[in-house]
């Protein structure tokens, strides 16, 4: 018999879709939290006022770091940084977290980020020296196991290798999504497009990670069709599938020799059974890859 233990997930939507503010936390995860931003929805965030450490992310880059305030560091890196297009913070529901916590969790998170190539060079404080003890060590990497684990589900995979790792037995977990949890079968609510002022490129990518966070599945005949040229093509124009499929086994570093794969993003999407890598070059008026329109035509069939 599985050893497998259900867990409640809750997701709280501050403007009631999943293109603002989302705040998640589970019921293995006592008292920890997380909140998760778009860039453009990022004064939302700040506005909270809260303790903890703030990951700034893009499909394969990570800048790491404290949240003591965290509108004013938001302020230069919005002033200074074009290229990250979300926000995550790491904290607690009570604030728990002390000077020492902190400087440990960010310490950890940058050795992870370094260790898979994904920290951003201007990172270059690399942490304070943490002094924990053994005791409350044991406390804080449970906290950041579970941290990885949400933030992988909603689709951030800049601790890829290191994550696979440290969260193997995870997977196998059930999982509960609360309050709209479904039982297997069922259909879940597709959420709406995101905003049309995005880049196309962010427009598609958080519309598709909105849809893994919705708890979405797709059917084996709907794998079968977006993974193939033949079935795609009755979507876009290219010659390439939507989706490129990735095997047990497989992850985006162990296929990133093929040429083709590079016009798919680096993000690997987990709907149930199924791992895939969505394809990239999306422009508005069509250019080299497919059109936004396309894409919408495509979305709305689901």
């Amino acid at each position: 018999m599985s050893n497998a233990k259900a867990k409640t997930i809750q997701l709280l939507l501050y403007d009631g879709t999943l293109n603002g503010v989302i705040n998640i936390a589970d019921s293995a995860w006592n008292p920890g939290e997380m909140y998760a931003s778009p860039r453009n929805a990022v004064k939302e965030l700040v506005s909270l006022d809260k303790y903890g450490v703030y990951l700034l992310l893009s499909d394969d880059r990570v800048y790491v770091g404290q949240a003591q305030d965290l509108e004013r560091r938001i302020k230069q890196h919005l002033a200074g940084k074009d290229w990250w297009e979300r926000v995550v913070l790491l904290t607690t529901k009570d604030d728990s977290f002390t000077r020492t916590d902190i400087d440990y969790l960010e310490s950890v998170l940058i050795s992870k980020a370094e260790k898979t190539q994904s920290l951003d060079s201007d990172n270059k404080n690399k942490g304070n020296n943490p002094k924990v003890d053994k005791f409350r060590k044991v406390n804080l990497d449970q906290y950041l196991d579970e941290a990885l684990f949400l933030m992988e589900l909603i689709g951030i995979t800049v601790f890829g290798p290191e994550r696979k790792k440290l969260t193997g037995r995870r997977r196998k977990q059930t999982i509960t999504i609360s309050p709209t949890a479904k039982l297997p079968g069922e259909c879940y609510c597709k959420p709406a497009l995101p905003d049309e002022n995005l880049k196309v490129g962010i427009y598609v990518k958080t519309a598709m990670q909105n849809l893994q966070s919705s708890g979405y599945q797709f059917s084996p005949e709907q794998i079968e069709c977006y993974g193939s040229v033949e079935g795609s093509r009755q979507y876009t124009t290219r010659n390439l599938p939507l989706f490129w499929l990735l095997k047990d086994g497989e992850t985006r570093s162990t296929v990133k020799e093929q040429a083709k794969v590079k016009r798919y993003w680096k993000d690997e999407f987990i709907f149930g059974e199924y791992r895939f890598l969505m394809y990239s070059q999306w422009y508005s008026d069509g250019g080299n890859g497919a059109t936004k329109k396309e894409f919408i035509d495509w979305y709305n069939t689901l």
